[in-house]
C-alpha cells in the first residue's frame, strides 16, 4: 500500500535522528519536555472528493478510513483512529488518559463540544503537590508519582460521543486496534526514539519491557514488531461493556495499580464510576470574516486561541506572509492572552469564567492597545474582563502534555475535531493491562496561593479538570458553511500552533500542507520562542530590534489540517514534524 511504502521509507532519515539523540544528553531536554523532537519529513497535500482524514500517525489514519469505507461517519472514524493511537503512540494518549473533541453535524448545523478531560480523586487536596515544608515538589517528581494520576476520561468520552453521534456499533470500533495490536505494528522511528529517551526506566517494568524492549533492556529495532496482547484483551472487554473500564475489572486494576504505586489510598473505585464527560456548545467567535469554533473551558485553549485571534486581528490586517509585522503582533498579541489564561481559566464548575468579557469588543480594542513599538516585557499583567473576579492569582507552574490530533470530515460533511492526551511522553509511566495511565494532574497548579494569600484558579480540588490547552478548531464562512478542520498536539503551545496554523490559512491562503509545515512560534507571556532551524528564526534580527528576547528551540506540533476545496472536495494535510499521514476517498 502506498501509505505504508512512503512510511516505511523514511527509515533513514530517523536513524540519522537516532544517531543524533544518543549522542547527546537527553537529560537537558526531556525533564519536562512534553515529547522530542524526532525530525521532520515532509508531508504531501492530499485532495479527496468525498471524505478525509488526518492524524497523528498512518495505523490510525489507515484505521479511521477503513470505518469510513464500512459505513461509519466521521464519529465512528475518530473513535476507531483513537483506539489505535493508544497503541500504535502510546507516549502520546490511550485509554488511560482523556481529552475533548468538538462533533459538526451538519443536517442539524450544529456543534457539541465533548470535554473527556481527567479529574482529581476525591483525596485530593489543594496541598496535594505541597512537600512537608509547603513548598512544590518538582515537575518531575510529579509527574512520576501517583498523585499525577486524574481518573481516566476517554473510554468515556469515546463512548458518549459514539452514543450522541455514531452510526456503526460500537464493538466495530475498537476492531482495528485490536486486530493490530495482537498481529503487532512495526515499531516506528518516533516511538523507538521516544522509548529510547526513556530507556533507563521503562524496562523496569517487566509488562513494558516484553512488549517494547528487547531481553536485555534494548529498544527492538525500528520495524520490529510490537504486540500488545494485554492492550488487545482490555479493548475487547470495553467492546463488550465500556464500564467495565469505570467499575469492572479494569476499573479495580487501575485503582488497584494506583495505590500500590503511591503505598497509600488514592483512589476509590468511586472515582471511577461517577466520572462523568461533560457536552457543551462549542466556543465561537468572529474573526474577520470568518466564524471560529473551539473547545470552551475545562480547556484554556479555545478562549485563549479567540481572544490571541481577536487581538492579533486588532492590529494586523495585512496579508503579506513575509511581512514580520505578522510575526510581531502575533508574539504580541500571544503575551497578552496567555496573560489573562493564567491568572483565570479553570474548570468553570470551581472557579466562574469570564468568558464573555475576554471576547468583548471593548476588551479586546483595549488589549490591543497595549501592543507597541517597543515589545512587551513578560510577564505581562493579565487585564480586568467584565466578569472576572481578581482575587485570583496567575498560575506560573509548569505545564506540559504528551498528545495527540484527529480530524475527520465524512461524506456527509460530518466533522470531528479531537485531540486526545496523557499529559508527558508515556504519562505517568504507569502500566496496567496494556496501557499507559496519565499524568493529567500535574496541570494544576503546583501551589493553591500566591505569596499574598490570593488563591490561584487552577489550584487542585478533588473532583476537578485540570485546565487544559487542547485547542480543536472548526472555521465557517458567512454562509454558515465549514471550511477548515484543524488541530494539534503540543503542550500549553497548542493554542499557538492552531492560530498561527489558522492565520497562515485564512489570511496568507496557504494550502494546508504548506500551514502545517510553516515555522511555530509562541510567546507564552514569557520569551517567545521560534522554532530552530527554520527560515523564520533566520530573519528575528528586526524583531530583536524592537525588544522580543527570541528563543530558538524545538516547537514539536502535530497539526491536522483539512480544508474545503473550491470544487466541493476536501484538502488533508498532516504536520511533517511527525508521522501522521492524510487519507482520503
Amino acid at each position: 500500500m502506498l501509505w505504508q511504502k512512503n512510511f516505511f521509507s523514511r527509515t533513514v532519515c530517523f536513524s540519522l535522528i537516532i544517531l543524533f539523540i544518543n549522542s547527546v544528553s537527553l537529560a537537558s531536554n526531556s525533564e519536562i519536555a512534553p515529547e522530542l523532537a524526532t525530525g521532520v519529513s515532509g508531508k504531501p497535500l492530499v485532495y479527496a472528493k468525498h471524505a478525509m482524514v488526518v492524524t497523528n500517525n498512518p495505523w490510525a489514519s489507515k484505521a479511521a478510513l477503513e470505518i469510513l469505507e464500512q459505513g461509519g461517519n466521521a464519529t465512528d472514524a475518530a473513535i476507531a483512529a483513537g483506539f489505535v493511537l493508544g497503541l500504535t503512540e502510546p507516549q502520546s494518549s490511550g485509554i488511560g488518559g482523556g481529552g475533548y473533541a468538538l462533533a459538526y453535524t451538519k443536517a442539524a448545523k450544529q456543534l457539541v463540544v465533548f470535554d473527556g478531560r481527567e479529574t482529581a480523586p476525591g483525596s485530593a487536596t489543594p496541598n496535594w503537590f505541597l512537600d512537608n515544608k509547603q513548598n512544590p515538589i518538582s515537575f518531575k517528581k510529579a509527574m512520576f508519582s501517583a498523585k499525577s494520576i486524574g481518573v481516566p476520561g476517554e473510554v468515556a468520552l469515546f463512548y458518549k460521543m459514539h452514543q450522541s453521534c455514531g452510526r456503526l456499533p460500537w464493538s466495530n470500533l475498537m476492531q482495528p486496534a485490536i486486530n493490530l495490536a495482537r498481529k503487532g505494528f512495526p515499531m516506528s522511528p518516533r516511538l523507538y526514539v521516544l522509548l529510547k529517551s526513556d530507556q533507563e526506566l521503562l524496562p523496569k517494568n517487566p509488562a513494558i519491557k516484553s512488549i517494547y524492549f528487547t531481553p536485555d533492556g534494548q529498544v527492538k529495532a525500528i520495524g520490529t514488531k510490537v504486540i500488545n496482547l494485554e492492550y488487545a484483551h482490555s479493548l475487547e472487554l470495553i467492546a463488550k461493556d465500556p464500564q467495565i473500564f469505570y467499575s469492572g475489572v479494569l476499573g479495580t486494576d487501575i485503582v488497584n495499580k494506583v495505590n500500590q504505586i503511591a503505598g497509600q489510598q488514592l483512589y476509590q473505585i468511586q472515582d471511577l464510576t461517577k466520572y462523568k464527560v461533560i457536552t457543551t456548545k462549542a466556543l465561537c467567535s468572529n474573526y474577520r470574516k470568518y466564524t471560529i469554533c473551539s473547545i470552551p473551558p475545562s480547556s484554556s485553549g479555545g478562549i485563549t486561541l479567540l481572544e490571541l485571534m481577536k487581538i492579533y486581528a486588532n492590529q494586523y490586517t495585512g496579508h503579506n506572509y513575509n511581512d514580520l509585522n505578522w510575526v510581531y503582533n502575533f508574539l504580541e498579541a500571544s503575551k497578552l492572552a496567555y496573560a489573562d489564561r493564567n491568572q483565570y481559566i479553570a474548570d468553570p464548575r470551581f472557579v466562574p469564567q469570564p468568558v464573555v468579557g475576554l471576547l468583548a469588543n471593548n476588551y479586546i480594542s483595549s488589549r490591543s492597545k497595549l501592543i507597541d513599538k517597543q515589545a512587551l516585557i513578560p510577564p505581562v499583567a493579565a487585564g480586568m474582563p467584565l466578569g472576572v473576579n481578581p482575587k485570583y492569582a496567575p498560575d506560573l507552574s509548569p505545564k506540559q502534555h504528551g498528545t495527540t490530533s484527529v480530524a475527520v470530515v465524512d461524506r456527509q460533511g460530518n466533522a470531528i475535531s479531537m485531540t486526545i492526551t496523557i499529559e508527558h511522553q508515556f504519562g505517568s509511566h504507569v502500566f496496567v493491562d496494556g496501557f499507559f495511565l496519565n499524568n493529567e494532574l500535574s496541570d494544576f497548579s503546583f501551589i493553591p496561593n500566591d505569596t499574598t494569600g490570593r488563591p490561584i484558579a487552577n489550584r487542585i480540588e478533588a473532583g476537578k479538570r485540570p485546565r487544559s490547552s487542547i485547542a480543536s478548531a472548526m472555521v465557517f464562512n458567512k454562509d454558515n458553511q465549514l471550511q477548515v478542520i484543524a488541530g494539534s498536539p503540543g503542550g500549553n503551545q497548542i493554542i499557538c500552533y492552531v492560530a498561527k496554523n489558522l492565520i497562515q490559512i485564512l489570511d496568507f491562503n496557504l494550502d494546508v500542507a504548506r500551514a502545517a509545515a510553516s515555522p511555530n512560534l509562541c510567546a507564552t507571556n514569557d520569551n517567545p520562542e521560534v522554532e530552530i532551524g527554520t527560515n523564520l528564526l533566520e530573519q528575528t534580527k528586526p524583531l530583536q530590534a524592537k525588544g522580543e528576547l527570541i528563543i530558538p528551540t524545538e516547537l514539536v506540533s502535530g497539526e491536522t489540517n483539512i480544508a474545503k476545496a473550491k470544487n466541493g472536495g476536501w484538502y488533508g494535510a498532516a504536520d511533517p514534524r511527525r508521522e501522521g499521514i492524510a487519507l482520503g476517498n
